[in-house]
């Protein structure tokens, strides 16, 4: 013991200085490295509440123009009883657009959760099949068609409304219950919601 401090005693000063200069640059690495990991995980949260916060806004706006599936239903039988009193009517159909805000943060899906990307990607590409059927509707083969085609083409057209709207709460839904309970809650709902005995449990 007498002749491990003896050799203690005789290494330089100087080197003694820098072990422990390196000591502290190397707990000044693990600090700052801490504290770098906890600001990219902060702004990954920040980032995911924004989006979440805006992709909510996009999907209740498109829900309150949906009206819900009754009206839906109700809508489309009275366009099939007019279509189907008269041969010549076609039902006006609108440009379908409400995607704007998602196509301009796709690049930024990877920040999402799982359980609530699935969801709204499913949503927005029922969104999507949506406007395809409307702009054909809009064009004069539609027009051309015989209504005894017209009118099926049209039921499925408010099918898919309907479908979307379906696809909107669930994902709406789930986004709400992972800003108020966090991921694990957020999936145990999804799973429940997925279950063929939940049906139509969405708020």
């Amino acid at each position: 013991m007498d002749g491990a401090r003896a050799w203690l005693g005789e290494i330089d000063p100087r080197i003694w200085q820098a072990v422990i200069a390196g000591l502290f640059l190397a707990m000044g690495w693990i600090v700052n490295g801490w504290q770098n990991r906890r600001a990219a995980a902060r702004a990954k949260a920040e980032r995911l509440r924004d989006l979440h916060r805006a992709i909510f806004a996009e999907i209740e706006t498109n829900l309150a123009n949906l009206w819900d599936v009754d009206a839906l239903n109700a809508y489309g039988a009275e366009m099939r009883a007019r279509m189907e009193a008269d041969e010549t009517f076609v039902p006006f159909i609108p440009r379908e657009r409400h995607d704007r805000l998602f196509d301009t943060i796709v690049a930024d899906l990877s920040v999402l959760p799982r359980v609530t990307i699935d969801p709204i990607v499913k949503y927005y590409a029922q969104v999507g099949s949506i406007a395809a059927i409307a702009e054909d509707m809009r064009g004069e083969g539609f027009r051309a068609l015989p209504q005894a085609r017209r009118i099926p083409m049209y039921e499925d057209y408010i099918q898919m409304k309907v479908q979307a709207l379906e696809y909107g709460r669930v994902a709406n839904h789930l986004i709400r219950v992972f800003a108020a309970d966090g991921k694990a809650a957020a999936e145990a709902e999804a799973t429940r919601l997925s279950s063929p005995s939940a049906g139509r449990s969405v708020p």
